[in-house]
């Protein structure tokens, strides 16, 4: 699911929103940034997030 942003862009700050986009294969609704155009999908989303479980390697 996608996440709102508080419809505030994540890049820009500016307004979002919401749009179906189509590419050769897929259909996807994501958020769209009225300002600098940043796109927000699903999958985007989901890469930004900080991993949970990274493992951690020795140093030195």
């Amino acid at each position: 699911m996608v996440r709102r942003h508080g419809n505030r862009c994540p890049r820009c700050n500016g307004a979002m929103v919401y749009e179906r986009f189509q590419d050769m294969l897929d259909l996807f609704y994501a958020w769209r940034c009225l300002n600098c155009g940043e796109i927000v999908d699903p999958v985007v989303a989901r890469n930004r997030e900080p991993e949970r479980n990274r493992k951690k390697r020795a140093v030195g």
